[in-house]
């Protein structure tokens, strides 16, 4: 008898755990699994959908994960070898609340180049060594579900400057050749700087670390570079500078806007400026 009531205890026990076992397999509920987040992206979103983007000029673009437009791919074709070799990228993004990454790709789709973190004035730079000639990309990419913005890149390349040919000495049968007559050549004025430069714009201004800071409307389209000197004018139309208004570009951002700083404490009404070439 004891044996047969320990059989039957064995028997109630296993019962009990296939039914527990059944019992938790039917309360397994599936992880939903999210949309795509670049089910609205175009070609694009990959990187054989990549479209051309030149060097040295600004791309805008825009980029949503909410809207499932996560990704955007950019392409680069570098044929002219560099001073040094040295991709320069920065990504400008509009959206002061949102994370956008930017990384580079080589041809074979190696990644050369990774995103930094969050930058908190919303510009993220790349520098990346580029080693042979050829085809590369760049993505840009929303970093988290709600990040979304509109945002600009540039990447910036110095290509290399070939030498110029040399010029082959005229025969002159005999003779001498005349000594070729040096004409002495004015040295350029300040003046004459402000009366040849590009005539702009000032977008806005604000005073910032005891300096002026001024946002222009000129960038890469107007030959505008890092370094670029111009002065602000006086007055609503002429070439009459305003006093302490000289500047310097310390930013250019797109082909149409770069920020310059000045020493001068106030430009009043004056929003015109002159930038020297």
């Amino acid at each position: 008898m004891a044996l047969r009531a320990k059989l039957l205890r064995t028997f109630l026990a296993v019962t009990l755990l296939v039914g527990a076992g059944a019992a938790c397999k039917k309360n397994l509920k599936k992880t939903p699994v999210g949309p795509d987040p670049d089910t609205n992206s175009g070609p694009d979103a990959k990187r054989g959908g990549a479209k051309p983007m030149s060097v040295n000029k600004a791309e805008t673009d825009s980029v949503s994960w909410p809207k499932l437009l996560r990704t955007k791919w950019k392409r680069l074709d570098i044929q002219v070898p560099g001073v040094q070799n040295i991709l320069d990228c920065e990504l400008r993004i509009d959206n002061t609340g949102a994370d956008i990454n930017i990384d580079v790709f080589n041809s074979l789709g190696t990644q050369i180049g990774f995103s930094p973190g969050p930058a908190p004035n919303k510009l993220k730079k790349l520098a990346v060594q580029i080693d042979e000639l050829g085809t590369y990309f760049v993505r840009v990419q929303a970093a988290q579900p709600k990040d979304e913005s509109d945002w600009s890149v540039l990447c910036a390349w110095e290509e290399q400057v070939a030498p110029p040919d040399p010029v082959a000495p005229v025969k002159t049968h005999g003779r001498k050749p005349k000594e070729p007559k040096v004409v002495a050549t004015k040295p350029e004025s300040y003046q004459d700087k402000v009366d040849n430069g590009t005539e702009g714009r000032i977008l806005s201004s604000f005073r910032e670390g005891g300096q002026m800071t001024l946002l222009i409307d000129k960038g890469v389209a107007a030959g505008v570079r890092e370094g670029t000197e111009g002065t602000v004018l006086e007055g609503k139309s002429g070439r009459q500078v305003l006093e302490g208004g000289g500047f310097k570009v310390v930013q250019v951002l797109e082909d149409s806007r770069c920020k310059a700083v000045s020493s001068v404490r106030s430009i009043g009404r004056n929003n015109r400026v002159v930038l020297f070439k």
